[in-house]
């Protein structure tokens, strides 16, 4: 293996522009020069020094964390400048990954790709894009050798590629998984006792040596941790398209610094850099996930219990180069595709669109929606959308999504609000319309079914008229149970009084 001697103690810290601008500056312009042969673009068609300043200040104000300087010990050695696309803010786009020159070449690259993923996979980003010079030929090879597909030169800039890189894209290989769990596994399912336990841990441990010990450059570790239930092996699963052939996941509790010490200890043996991914999660939901789990994988209660009450959350003063916390709570993408919809947060421009779909709708609404009314004005669905823009950044409001049919006019299919339980910690009441021209077509058991597979961490709650059959298939559709009735509940001018029905999906 090539050996980095200072890799273990890198860290990623945001940007500081008052005392490190001239620092961005030196390397924005070798960037140019590099893939350009000369800074000559930067300082004609960027504004130079200030313009490049000024937007640097404004993207930091916009997107905090979205600078990061590389260090190691008190030198800066990289820069990663990145944001999320206004078109589409479930694709990441990436400004700059810079090393300085007697820094490339040692596998370094591969850990600024991870930071990026980390940050933007953080705010709901499923894929990024960048851009880059062939001629720039180490940082093409970089990005080829890394999975990312190329798309051509960039209309506004002909000399200039884009390159697109899928969460869930393994081409360039996925990582090695090391769990002791695994360990544990006989032909007849998984089988503890202590000894078995204690040689578990010394298997998956020597297993994470000899992999380090023949480990390429640019190796590194993300070590999963959390309450057994929490979700940890979930969040592999989900990312390991991003975390690259060249990393070594290590799922596993150790849920205090002193039951970490010795993975950091075998990383620091071989210069290996270790990331902290800390999956965090309710008692009771790791209990409930444990409880569905399969007899022989499931943790006992106490010991369950006991995990929890030991945790400690992981900081880069224990070792890693940069620690990660995964809230299980809900990661609301601001966009979502299907196959024939687009799912989209609220904007002012649906105004139109929103007023013809619930005016042609009315019949159908009036009966088991209380907010329906026959006509709705510009203003109307301008001021109502106005307030959802709001609620959606608000932690404990409705969360609204409008579904777009795909095609070229993109008519406006119907709505699908999710708000946070006020009774139920980490749950969500769901609700749904869709619109008088689009029923009976499958289209919002596609749109629910997607947006529920992102809630799969959490329960959720929807109601559904007794009188609304409709409503009741869709809920069963999309995989929820009916688990409790209010007589009477609900009164209605063409069906009476009506029951309430109850379904609930459970976390999962």
């Amino acid at each position: 293996m090539t050996q980095t001697p200072s890799i273990t103690i890198l860290s990623f810290k945001p940007v500081d522009l008052d005392a490190h601008l001239d620092v961005c500056q030196r390397f924005r312009i070798d960037a140019h020069t590099c893939a350009f042969g000369s800074a000559e673009r930067f300082h004609s068609l960027h504004g130079g020094a200030k313009g490049y300043a000024e937007w640097l200040r404004r993207k930091a104000i916009k997107l905090p964390g979205c600078l990061v300087h590389v260090w190691c010990d008190e030198e800066i050695i990289g820069q990663i400048e990145m944001g999320v696309l206004a078109s589409d803010p479930s694709m990441g786009y990436v400004n700059l990954f810079y090393l300085i020159p007697e820094r490339r070449g040692q596998g370094l690259g591969t850990l600024l790709e991870a930071y990026a993923w980390c940050f933007l996979s953080g705010l709901g980003c499923q894929s990024l894009r960048l851009s880059a010079s062939p001629n720039n030929q180490p940082a093409w090879t970089f990005y080829k050798h890394g999975g990312w597909r190329d798309l051509g030169p960039r209309e506004d800039v002909p000399d200039v590629h884009l390159l697109h890189k899928n969460g869930d894209d393994d081409a360039a290989g996925s990582p090695l998984l090391i769990n002791p769990d695994d360990y544990l596994e006989t032909a007849f399912g998984r089988e503890f006792t202590p000894e078995r336990n204690r040689h578990a841990w010394e298997s998956a441990y020597a297993r994470l040596s000899d992999e380090l010990s023949r480990a390429r450059r640019g190796a590194h570790v993300y070590l999963v941790m959390g309450v057994q239930g929490a979700g940890k092996s979930r969040w592999i699963s989900e990312n390991l398209g991003r975390l690259g052939h060249r990393a070594i996941v290590f799922d596993a509790a150790l849920p205090a610094q002193r039951h970490r010490e010795k993975l950091l200890a075998i990383a620091r043996e071989h210069q290996v850099p270790v990331i902290a991914i800390f999956v965090k999660a309710s008692l009771d939901l790791a209990r409930s996930r444990n409880a569905r789990r399969r007899p022989d994988k499931r943790v006992p209660e106490d010991a369950l219990n006991s995990v929890y009450q030991l945790l400690e959350p992981p900081t880069q003063d224990d070792g890693f180069i940069w620690v990660q916390t995964i809230e299980q709570q809900a990661n609301l993408p601001k966009t979502l595709h299907t196959a024939r919809l687009r799912l989209v947060i609220p904007d002012v421009g649906l105004a139109e669109k929103l007023a013809t779909a619930l005016n042609a709708s009315y019949e159908l609404h009036r009966d088991f929606l209380m907010w329906s009314k026959l006509h709705w004005t510009l203003e109307d669905t301008e001021e109502s959308l106005k307030r959802a823009a709001e609620d959606f950044y608000t932690a404990d409001a409705e969360k609204r999504y409008y579904l777009l049919l795909r095609h070229d006019d993109q008519p406006l299919v119907g709505c699908i609000g999710v708000r946070p339980s006020a009774d139920q910690d980490h749950g969500f009441e769901i609700g749904y319309w869709v619109g008088q021209d689009h029923t009976n077509r499958g289209l919002m058991k596609e749109a629910l079914t997607a947006l529920v597979s992102k809630l799969s961490g959490h329960t959720l709650r929807l109601t559904a008229s007794s009188a609304n059959i409709p409503g009741q298939k869709l809920a069963e559709a999309a995989g929820f149970e009916r688990v409790g009735i209010l007589p009477g509940a609900r009164v209605s001018g063409r069906h009476g009084v009506c029951d309430t029905l109850i379904y609930q999906r459970a976390a999962r």
